[in-house]
């Protein structure tokens, strides 16, 4: 169930992101909206991502990191 929600989620992050290189920017509300959902746009990768999301990546990758032999 996880995994399809996290599918539907990158589905929609991709159609935002589709939205916003064609049209520009989706005006300011929407924008508002997004940013209260965690939803934010990357300037460097041109497209939108899940602070949720991001943050679970970074936790696990630097756990996976420092929970190395030699950091323990």
């Amino acid at each position: 169930m996880v995994e399809g929600l996290l599918n539907l989620e990158k589905a929609a992050l991709e159609r935002l992101t589709e939205s916003r290189i064609a049209s520009g920017s989706l005006g300011c509300e929407m924008e508002e909206m997004l940013s209260l959902a965690g939803v934010y746009w990357d300037e460097v990768d041109s497209e939108y991502f899940s602070i949720d999301t991001f943050q679970k990546e970074t936790f696990a990758r630097l756990a996976m990191e420092y929970a190395h032999e030699n950091y323990a």
